[in-house]
């Protein structure tokens, strides 16, 4: 990268690194790495919501079926739509996840990605982001669980959250490592620990911010289809399957929001610490450069 001469210092300005993406390939600040969660969002958030569709469409269906066979069994819903709605939970987050990894590489190196592509892509690594999601939840869980079990107070119980507190913040990084490089959960959770080490109140601060900022955006987008939704029920106009349909839209958009900024704002830290740790930077420059030389040529 060539010197730069500037006019207002007299001198020259030292290389300024590339940009081919949402970020600029160098050591990131706190803005940066939320800022670039903007961008990515702003430039892949239509192909994520359509990405993310057949998953919430399927953990809709899921809560349909479990209350019909809850109602031809005669069992009490609830006993039936807690379990499916955890499990629907859990398979929505890990396909967020695993998608805005898909997303990250392309985001990073400036590449478009089509809703096709990010499926392909996220496919193959969904189980194993769901098992490392699984394991975390197991140990930010466990230990309040065992206290539990163990005939202690809740009081016991409580005293176990800055210790899940911690290990949350340890392993934040773990779905992107386990669909980034191929990881399975074991050692994507390893592999997040080791990148964490060093930076937590940094990882803490960056995600905490991201996911408050998720929430009230997400709140938000949900605002326009609510109105709509309710305008549809006037009297008037015949709006049942209007305002079910805006309700519904408005809540997959949100959800998407809500799962997929914070894990892009994740994702970017991990980007961050492997430039400052193992020299990704100049990795990512050569494949920015590989893809620059068949236009160039």
């Amino acid at each position: 990268m060539a010197e730069q001469w500037t006019h207002w210092g007299g001198g020259w300005l030292p290389p300024q690194p590339p940009k081919p993406g949402v970020i600029s390939l160098r050591p990131l600040k706190s803005g940066d790495i939320l800022g670039g969660a903007f961008a990515a969002l702003g430039r892949y958030g239509s192909r994520l919501v359509a990405a993310m569709l057949p998953g919430q469409l399927g953990a809709l269906l899921l809560l349909a079926a479990a209350a019909a066979g809850a109602l031809a069994l005669g069992v009490r819903p609830i006993t039936v739509l807690v379990p499916a709605a955890a499990l629907a939970t859990l398979a929505t987050c890990a396909l967020a996840a695993t998608l805005t990894a898909a997303v990250l590489r392309e985001a990073v190196l400036g590449r478009p990605a089509a809703v096709r592509t990010l499926l392909r892509a996220a496919r193959p690594r969904l189980a194993a982001v769901l098992g490392t999601q699984l394991l975390v939840l197991a140990a930010l869980a466990g230990p309040g669980a065992v206290a539990l079990a163990a005939g202690l107070p809740p009081l016991f119980a409580a005293a176990t959250l800055p210790v899940a507190l911690g290990l949350g913040v340890l392993f934040v990084l773990a779905p992107t490592a386990a669909a980034y490089e191929g990881l399975g959960p074991v050692a994507a959770l390893r592999r997040s620990a080791g990148l964490v080490r060093g930076a937590w109140w940094r990882t803490f601060a960056v995600t905490a911010l991201a996911a408050v900022i998720a929430t009230g955006a997400a709140y938000a987008v949900q605002l326009p289809f609510a109105f709509a939704g309710a305008l549809s029920l006037v009297p008037a106009i015949d709006g049942g399957l209007a305002h079910a349909t805006l309700a519904a839209l408005g809540g997959m958009v949100a959800q998407t929001l809500l799962l997929s900024f914070p894990q892009l704002a994740a994702g970017l830290v991990y980007v961050d610490r492997r430039i400052r740790r193992e020299g990704l930077a100049a990795e990512l420059t050569r494949e920015s450069e590989a893809d620059q030389a068949p236009a160039e040529g």
